[in-house]
């Protein structure tokens, strides 16, 4: 469902827990986007913009639940609160660069 919402530019941004691996991403990066079902699915689209959040609901005041794709319900089953609390989160605003599928 994610998946199909990138594709049809729908979900605009995504979120990371800004971890350590993320710590090299930046702007004009490239993001590969699979589909769960099938890996073979692809999405490319490119970080335009990151911004560092310190909680996930400060997120949800500048992105919409639809520019998200997830309500903040979901996204708090998805990134525990210590983890947020430890490293704060990156929302990547992201434009579709090229599908690969069917």
């Amino acid at each position: 469902m994610l998946f199909e919402k990138i594709s049809s530019g729908t979900k605009t941004v995504e979120i990371f827990l800004n971890e350590e691996e993320m710590k090299h991403f930046s702007v004009g990066d490239t993001l590969a986007i699979h589909r769960k079902s099938n890996e073979e699915d692809m999405i490319l689209a490119s970080a335009w913009s990151i911004k560092k959040f310190k909680k996930l609901a400060d997120v949800y005041k500048v992105y919409s639940e639809t520019a998200i794709g997830l309500s903040l319900e979901s996204l708090d089953k998805i990134y525990p609160q210590n983890d947020v609390k430890k490293h704060g989160v990156l929302a990547v605003k992201m434009r579709v660069l090229k599908p690969n599928y069917d």
